[in-house]
Order: structure tokens, then C-alpha cells, then sequence
């Protein structure tokens, strides 16, 4: 193999993505879930080496929490002819992070040469390629939260496996810590909003069926109103369709450090 097929390799830069995916899937050839991603720009076959000379002046995202998200439907892509089954995404909160990420990238990429389709950034995550029945996937389909922690540059393999070759990291939005008898996350936030936010995207990944009673009037001006509406939401679910949750514990304090704010949420069960 000469030199220069081995500065080849098959890259696009993406993020992992993180949902509580269901154990069982309908037929297809279904990635891992490790190997789950958004891809944010796709360079297909590309000379590492330049890519990797531009790695130090790649623009990082703004925000340094993990973007959360809703997969709220099933996508088969492309349309017309479709090769590969997969769950649209629909950002939450105030802005659509991701987008504008997206854009900030593809910009500077193609600065550097490299070109893109000008269209729509449609967001999705790949679960599995043909072959596969829709009409499968669409009856197992079911709305799940999500975030996508970590900028990588991937490169693609045979096998659907796709490995990071450089990562950016990112904190996640929150992460489950134990707690004697009840439910409790470490929740991360930028602000007190990102804070709520990711404290709804906790109680759903333990109860996906919460999603429907989500709160996006994320505007808060206190722990304790930000408790207090948390309940509300686990209140009207319980009432409606039943969860494992009780309540959200009126406990603890928001730390803030490097400008990045915490909370542990106690839920009890």
C-alpha cells in the first residue's frame, strides 16, 4: 500500500449520542450503541494529514455542556430509496445549539476546501442499515430523550463501527450519582435554564413516558421555583400515566465553578 493510501482514511466530524435506547430493535444491520452518533460534517475519503494539521484551528463549540434533544420520529434516508433507518431529532431549550454549531463548522471546512451540499441540517441518528421492514421501525418507535456529549473526529470502518481519532470533551447534562433508596443525578447546566432543562432530561431518561409532560417555559429564578415546577411536571405525569417517581426532594444547593453551575437532585421513589 503506498504512502498515500494510507494517509486515506474515511472521516467526518460528529457526536456521540446518549439516549436510553430500547434492548430490543427490529431487524436490520443495527449499530452498537457506542457507535451511535450526529453527524455534524461528513469529509468522505480524506487525507488525514491535512485534517489533522487543521485539528488546532478547528472552531470548538460554544458551550461546553452537552446538548440535549428529543428523538420524536422515525426516519428512513433517502427517501426516495431508503438504505438506512433513522430517529429525527429535535432540539430542546432556547436555542438550537447543535444548528448552530453545525453551521460555525461547515463554514469553516469549507474555507479550507472541503465542500458540502447546501441543505437543510436534518438531525438524526442512525440505528440501523438495510435491509429492514419500516413498517417494523415505525410500530416500535417511541419518542426517547437524548444528548450528544463529546465532538469527535470519527472515522468510518467496514462494520458499521466508527471510531474517535481526536475528541473534543464536553460535560454531560447530567449524571446518575448514588443515593441510598432514591434516584439522584448530578445536573449540569450554563445557566439556571440549561439547569432545568437538564434536570427534565434526567427524569425522562428514567421514565421516557415523562417527555410528554415536558416544560419548555424553562425561565426560572430560583432553585426552589425550579423544584417546585419539576414537581408539578412528576405530579401531573404520575396523575395521568403513573411513574416511578414520588417527588423531586427540596434539597441541596447550585454550585457554580468555571462558570459551570451543579446541582444534586434527590427523586424520591
Amino acid at each position: 500500500m503506498t504512502e498515500n493510501n494510507l494517509d486515506q482514511k474515511r472521516l467526518f466530524f460528529g457526536m456521540e449520542a446518549h439516549a436510553p435506547w430500547p434492548e430490543a430493535l427490529p431487524d436490520a444491520r443495527t449499530l452498537r450503541a457506542k457507535h451511535r452518533h450526529i453527524t455534524l460534517a461528513f469529509l468522505g475519503d480524506s487525507s488525514y494529514g491535512k485534517i489533522k494539521a487543521l485539528i488546532p484551528k478547528v472552531p470548538r463549540p460554544p458551550f461546553r455542556v452537552a446538548p440535549v434533544g428529543l428523538c420524536d420520529s422515525c426516519l428512513f434516508l433517502p427517501r426516495r430509496d431508503p438504505k438506512v433507518v433513522t430517529w429525527h431529532v429535535d432540539s430542546l431549550g432556547d436555542h438550537d445549539l447543535l444548528a448552530d454549531y453545525q453551521e460555525t463548522l461547515s463554514t469553516f471546512l469549507e474555507a479550507q476546501g472541503y465542500h458540502f451540499e447546501h441543505r437543510e441540517f436534518l438531525k438524526h441518528v442512525t440505528l440501523g442499515r438495510s435491509p429492514f421492514l419500516p413498517s417494523q421501525w415505525k410500530k416500535a418507535f417511541k419518542p426517547l430523550p437524548i444528548y450528544f456529549q463529546n465532538l469527535h473526529l470519527y472515522e468510518s470502518h467496514s462494520g458499521l463501527r466508527y471510531e474517535p481519532i481526536w475528541t473534543h470533551d464536553l460535560l454531560p447534562p447530567f449524571e446518575e450519582i448514588e443515593h441510598i433508596a432514591d434516584i439522584a443525578f448530578r445536573i449540569y447546566g450554563e445557566s439556571l435554564e440549561q439547569l432545568y432543562l437538564n434536570a427534565q432530561i434526567a427524569l425522562a431518561f428514567e421514565c421516557p413516558e415523562i417527555l410528554p409532560f415536558y416544560d419548555s417555559a424553562l425561565h426560572v429564578k430560583s432553585l426552589e421555583e425550579m423544584i417546585m415546577r419539576l414537581n408539578e411536571i412528576v405530579s401531573r405525569a404520575d396523575h395521568q400515566i403513573g411513574t416511578p417517581f414520588k417527588a423531586v426532594s427540596f434539597h441541596g444547593t447550585i454550585k457554580k465553578e468555571g462558570g459551570i453551575l451543579t446541582w444534586e437532585m434527590i427523586v424520591d421513589v
